[in-house]
């Protein structure tokens, strides 16, 4: 997993008390909602966009468990859970360090492989499993073919052109507990066919600096998609803000076109993009319905056990962003030793209005012993956040319906016909009759 944006935790190093981390969650919501300072409009946002009344945050119960009904064999743990819509309808969930094997309704788990990539695919909440090689013997679904080791940590992802994009930074093992992002950064392709799962195609490098990890976030509107990277002050250093960078809807791939924001303008050249700070990395931005700026979703910095979910606002992609202030306190799993939450972010094909969804990230410091007592120590956990005036719980989201049967279209389409048949021959035969003319 990538933690704030510098460090890579390996769930395959089973290291106990590594860390030092104390105390326990709090209740499921946080309270104490302070927009920043400023007039408010007539819309309820303050001049930053930040909305005056806190919006209602509650855990997602049926989309936690999707993940951990997962029994194998095959996918049972992982973590980064960024998301998006397939052109066929299906959902597509791509995930970092990956924990292979089978589990049992208790969460007590038996694992046969790992790997630092891999994808649940499907109509919710029924999902497949896409990784290559077999349970047995399993192989990420994005190789690093440098043969050094390395590994590419899934980011945002979204589909252009009839592809599945998937941000990509790599990192190399290192000795203890963490990995090292190396500096290399890039966007993997995946092919979609009509039914079947993706499958890697390529990797399309990015202009990168040691320093900055891009796809974090990403965020589009009518014209451009823009991409959030995470950057820290030295090599495997603490993190000091984020970089912004654009480029026009459908150009992913043309690194070329690609602007930066250099703190007054957008232009060419990563070298030129400015560093904004933001308190937290930010590793998810979404539109605020109505057109009425943006939020971006963030946890503290550093491992903590009793940890939040942070919204920050701004009335442009660039910034500047509002302070962070939590919407939600993560609860303590049960039964979970040294546990650490990290890396949420919004799953914006899942929204409705003003109705948000979010996922996070639990581990433990304490090795593979505990995942395998308890594997929903290592499964993503969900938040509904509800913006609406007044909300009440929304409801878990709607099961999507499966893609028909090839054969169910055609069958429905001469029912139709002969329907339609059958309404004009009464029409005509009404027509023909004659007349009752008392």
């Amino acid at each position: 997993m990538r933690l704030r944006g510098q460090i890579a935790l390996s769930a395959s190093l089973a290291i106990v008390g590594l860390l030092d981390i104390c105390g326990g969650a709090g209740a499921s919501s946080a309270s104490g909602f302070h927009p920043s300072a400023g007039a408010s409009g007539s819309s309820g946002l303050a001049t930053d966009c930040t909305p005056v009344s806190a919006p209602a945050a509650r855990a997602d119960d049926a989309l936690d468990h999707v993940f951990s009904d997962q029994f194998g064999p095959g996918w049972i743990g992982g973590d980064a859970t960024y998301s998006t819509e397939l052109p066929n309808g299906q959902e597509a969930f791509v995930f970092s360090d990956t924990l292979i094997g089978t589990a049992e309704p208790d969460g007590s788990a038996t694992f046969s492989g790992f790997v630092h990539n891999s994808e649940l695919v499907g109509w919710l909440p029924r999902l497949r499993v896409d990784y290559r090689g077999t349970a047995a013997a399993p192989q990420p679904l994005i190789p690093d073919p440098d043969g050094s080791g390395d590994a590419w940590r899934v980011a945002a992802t979204y589909v252009e052109h009839g592809d599945q994009l998937v941000f990509v930074n790599e990192f190399s093992p290192q000795a203890g507990l963490f990995g090292q992002f190396t500096g290399q950064a890039g966007i993997a392709v995946l092919r979609l066919s009509r039914h079947g799962a993706p499958s890697f195609s390529s990797i399309v490098p990015l202009p990168s600096d040691p320093l900055t990890q891009w796809g974090n976030a990403v965020v589009q509107d009518n014209a451009y998609t823009y991409v959030y990277g995470s950057a820290s002050g030295t090599p495997g250093g603490a993190f000091t803000g984020m970089k912004v960078a654009r480029v026009p809807r459908g150009a992913s791939l043309l690194t070329g076109a690609w602007q930066y924001w250099n703190g007054t303008g957008w232009v060419a050249g990563e070298d030129n993009a400015t560093t904004i700070p933001t308190v937290n990395e930010l590793t998810g931005v979404a539109a605020q319905h109505g057109a009425m700026g943006y939020r971006a979703v963030s946890m503290p910095p550093g491992l903590v056990a009793g940890t939040t979910v942070d919204l920050s606002y701004a009335c442009s992609p660039e910034g500047p962003w509002s302070a962070p202030v939590p919407v939600y306190s993560v609860p303590q799993v049960p039964g979970l030793p040294g546990q650490i939450a990290y890396m949420p972010t919004f799953h914006p094909e899942l929204a409705r209005p003003d109705v948000l969804v979010i996922s996070y990230n639990v581990n433990t410091t304490d090795g593979l012993a505990p995942l395998q007592d308890d594997i929903h120590g290592y499964q993503p956990r969900f938040v509904v956040l509800d913006s609406r005036p007044g909300s009440v719980d929304p409801g878990p989201p709607a099961e999507t319906p499966e893609a028909p049967d090839p054969l169910v279209l055609p069958v429905l389409a001469a029912v139709l016909m002969v329907g339609v048949f059958a309404m004009r021959r009464r029409r005509l035969h009404r027509r023909a009759a004659p007349h009752n003319t008392r």
